[in-house]
């Protein structure tokens, strides 16, 4: 996975406010299933729920849940044709982070073959948890060591190592003479999930 050295031209102006719940949209792209049915939304929009199920190899009912998980983060809108429910990815304007993560998310499955969709459930884990956006947050503001972290956030040694390792296996953090560096993974998610991280 390639890298972006440099954080300042991510952010441009400013910044949008950091979503409460953003780490419970990227626990959600972090599911393969649900990447692989974003896919096919995004290849062949206004597919129902068992064209879909039927595409991916798993049951309706499990198709219909992972597709409300998805609509309910913002990233689909669904609407009825006959008797059937159909699903476009659409962004809920009420849900201010879901525009900018869908247009990355379609760039990237435009742009990206399908065999690098786990690259999207890897960047996504490394935010999917409030502690480790609290990190990155830390890191953004300068580099700091994992005993700088712990104390900065009243988290034991423990889990400030279980974290790091979480965000530097995504791509959001480097060691670099003992210290943790901030990076951006050279990914569309990745950079639209910096720009809804403000400053710690």
């Amino acid at each position: 996975m390639a890298f972006i050295n440099t954080i300042n031209p991510v952010f441009g102006g400013n910044m949008n406010q950091l979503n409460p719940t953003l780490w419970r949209t990227c626990r959600a792209l972090s599911g393969n299933t649900r990447i692989r049915l974003l896919r096919q939304i995004h290849e062949k929009p206004g597919r129902n729920v068992a064209e879909l199920a039927a595409a991916v190899g798993i049951g309706r009912s499990d198709a219909s849940q992972e597709l409300r998980r998805l609509q309910s983060r913002g990233l689909l809108r669904s609407s009825r044709t006959g008797a059937h429910l159909v699903y476009r990815m659409e962004a809920d304007p009420q849900v201010k982070s879901a525009a900018p993560l869908l247009k990355a998310l379609e760039s990237a499955l435009s742009d990206y073959p399908a065999e690098r969709d786990g690259e999207i459930c890897e960047i996504a884990f490394g935010l999917a948890y409030p502690r480790r956006i609290a990190i990155a947050q830390a890191l953004l503001a300068a580099p700091q060591s994992d005993n700088e972290l712990g104390a900065a956030l009243r988290l034991p040694g423990f889990a400030v190592f279980s974290h790091l390792r979480i965000l530097q296996k995504s791509g959001f953090a480097r060691r670099q003479n003992g210290r943790c560096h901030f990076q951006i993974p050279a990914h569309p998610l990745a950079k639209a999930l910096v720009r809804l991280l403000p400053p710690a």
